[in-house]
């Protein structure tokens, strides 16, 4: 009996499998898309090697609270709390260690955010100032969370924009002290940023360990704060023989255990994470007999109560604030310069403009400090003899 070619073809085409027959053609994607998936790809392969020492999930509108930092790093707040107001509910503040200055985030009307600065005068915050350079051409909608580190200079903050992953992305930047503004800002990149919202990059150098929150894969209210060691340079796993989907699992951070490279270094960070979470104190200068600062040649003041001159006691206690940051830019520097020696030549060219800008901050702290020495003794001496000494 033959068969009719008609339904011979119908009985050939029940034969395929069903994957083929349903196979069709992948939508084509548009100019603007295909330009962001060769963003995100070269982004995961750019994945910075970190060591991630823990994480935990936390109520985003409390978040705050699971940030355990040195009073020397300065204080993480939100705007409602610094300036006791119930406006800007999603603006945040980081105050210097010295208490002197903040850098604010600020609502406008139009639901648009961005970074402003200010001083205290008279013990009230002055009027603040948009901060330069960063989002002078609105390159940003929303910018948000700042954090200055403790040289004064490198400066963290989120911000939404086209340019980003997706949601707030993680940017850093640098203050230019002969311009008075900051350079374009630098998308931080993977791990910590994500198509998710990622935000409030802090860098502890005094407990050596980094924090960020983020919501990628959180339900609604929750975000998770990653805490991690910083590296002081950019290194990235191009040359480590993991393959394409191992470094995509470390771009999204699937398990923070894939990256426990060094358990000594892991160990000692875990430990120093349990002393800044319960709040185990270093010793502390105290101020009631351990210091000795020197007035002139027949008096030294011991207690922040021998201060004499209106402000001087305040003001010491900013001296000792930039003594500390001063020795904590000397410990980061001499870190940088050791890993220097056995850097590639590409980490070397980073290296060198930070050693560079280091050693400037250095030279400026080094002469803030005598001034406000000499500021401290010579009101002291106006009081004590009439005259200020040399």
């Amino acid at each position: 009996m033959k068969i009719p070619a008609i339904l011979l073809s119908a009985l050939l085409l029940l034969s395929l499998p069903a994957t083929a027959q349903r196979r069709k053609t992948p939508p084509r994607l548009t100019p603007e898309q295909q330009a962001r998936q060769a963003k995100l790809e070269r982004m995961r392969a750019n994945t910075q090697r970190i060591m991630f020492v823990d994480s935990f999930v936390v109520d985003k509108q409390q978040f705050l609270q699971a940030y355990h930092l040195a009073p020397e790093v300065g204080q993480l707040a939100r705007f409602q709390d610094i300036f006791n107001t119930r406006n800007q509910p999603n603006a945040y503040v980081y105050v210097n260690e010295l208490g002197n200055r903040c850098y604010l985030s600020q609502e406008a009307p139009d639901s648009t955010v961005n970074l402003y600065t200010s001083e205290t005068l008279d013990n009230r915050w002055s009027r603040p100032v948009a901060l330069r350079g960063i989002n002078d051409d609105r390159e940003f909608r929303r910018v948000n969370y700042p954090f200055m580190m403790g040289d004064g200079q490198t400066f963290y903050f989120a911000a939404e924009g086209d340019e980003g992953l997706g949601g707030y992305d993680i940017y850093v930047t640098r203050y230019d002290a002969e311009t008075g503004s900051f350079l374009h800002p630098a998308n931080i990149g993977m791990p910590f940023n994500s198509e998710a919202n990622d935000y409030m990059y802090v860098v502890d150098e005094y407990s050596n360990l980094g924090w960020f929150a983020t919501d990628r894969n959180q339900t609604d209210g929750k975000v998770c704060i990653y805490v991690f060691l910083p590296s002081p340079t950019r290194q990235t796993y191009s040359n480590s023989g993991l393959s394409t989907e191992e470094i995509a699992a470390l771009s999204r951070i699937d398990r923070i255990a894939d990256t426990w490279a060094d358990t000594t270094a892991l160990v000692a960070a875990r430990q120093r994470l349990h002393d800044v979470a319960t709040h185990k104190p270093e010793k502390q200068q105290s101020t009631d007999g351990s210091f000795q600062f020197v007035i002139n040649d027949e008096v030294t003041y011991s207690r922040l109560s021998d201060f004499q001159a209106q402000g001087n006691a305040q003001r010491y206690q900013q001296l000792t604030a930039l003594q500390k940051r001063y020795q904590r830019l000397l410990s980061t520097l001499q870190r940088a310069r050791d890993y220097y020696a056995t850097a590639t030549a590409e980490e070397r060219a980073e290296l060198q403009s930070e050693i560079l800008a280091s050693e400037q901050r250095q030279h400026e702290l080094y002469h803030e400090i005598r001034n406000a020495e000499k500021t401290i003794r010579n009101a002291e001496n106006i009081l004590l003899s009439g005259k200020p000494k040399k």
